[in-house]
């Protein structure tokens, strides 16, 4: 019987830590006041995205239509999402047998609705960053006054801070703006520097609006390094990584200069970053699989 599913389940089921007030309690009592300022400034700016991921394994291939969440961070259309959503790389996982080939997920026809409508707009691929775990795709055809996030004027947060994502409900649901609090509970440089944090996946904001950082899971270091799978649960590893938002302004300002991709993932040069920035700089927009 294998007992890595098993355990999966269980840390599932477990109750997530409950999140510090960010300020003491006598200054408010609850988030309310922060739901409904995220709500006026950003909301109009998370949308959702569809695609069709086409899963290929040993020549045989299947084609899954998904969805995920997706940040729009400039007037044009540029949109953020993760870089999971557009491609994925199997053999990452380490879970392939040697001698066999990993499956390849690749997606495609993308589309996207804006806040308050009923109408699927198509957008393109741009690039994706399989380093940063980021990825942008480009509406077609951008109304006038698109609402979106200014990624240049962010905030930084450091072990401790606590922060905001916004998500949008699935139909099924309304479509509703929702917010969930998150807390930055450490940091690592290893192999560069990312904050450790519980929270939600997507776009993470301060108190008073100000982007923070693109949250997400490393699925792929969770399954080669087993963390908390084990019955000795150790879950200091568990919970999803933050990328600073100056990485991610960066990164968005490449991507912000170059075509769309065609609905394919392509390596697109860029000009070489002075000397002494980091690996995962701005240059990292363009990195392709």
């Amino acid at each position: 019987m294998r007992m890595r599913p098993l355990f999966l389940a269980l840390l599932l089921a477990l109750p997530a830590a409950p999140v510090p007030a960010a300020v003491p309690d006598e200054v408010f009592d609850d988030y309310q006041g922060i739901y409904r300022d995220l709500s006026v400034r950003h909301a109009g700016a998370v949308v959702t995205v569809k695609f069709v991921m086409s899963v290929t394994n040993a020549g045989n291939e299947q084609r899954v239509e998904d969805r995920t969440q997706a940040v729009i961070v400039s007037p044009d259309g540029l949109l953020l999402l993760p870089a999971r959503a557009v491609s994925v790389d199997f053999s990452a996982f380490g879970l392939v047998p040697a001698g066999q080939t990993a499956p390849v997920a690749n997606s495609s026809e993308f589309r996207v609705r804006l806040a308050d409508s009923e109408d699927w707009l198509p957008a393109d691929l741009v690039t994706r960053d399989a380093e940063l775990g980021l990825a942008w795709l480009r509406l077609r055809e951008p109304p006038r006054g698109l609402p979106h996030v200014d990624l240049g004027q962010g905030a930084p947060v450091a072990p401790g801070s606590v922060f905001f994502t916004l998500m949008r409900a699935s139909d099924e649901w309304g479509g509703g703006i929702m917010i969930q609090p998150g807390l930055v509970r450490g940091e690592t440089r290893t192999p560069t520097r990312r904050l450790m944090v519980d929270a939600m996946p997507g776009l993470g904001f301060a108190h008073d609006g100000r982007p923070v950082g693109y949250a997400d899971i490393d699925f792929a270091a969770l399954m080669r390094t087993g963390a908390g799978t084990g019955m000795g649960l150790d879950l200091a590893e568990q919970g999803l990584r933050m990328i600073p938002i100056d990485k991610v302004a960066a990164a968005t300002a490449q991507a912000a200069k170059l075509p769309v991709a065609g609905g394919t993932v392509l390596p697109v040069p860029v000009p070489v970053p002075p000397a002494g920035e980091g690996s995962d700089g701005p240059e990292g927009a363009a990195s392709a699989d």
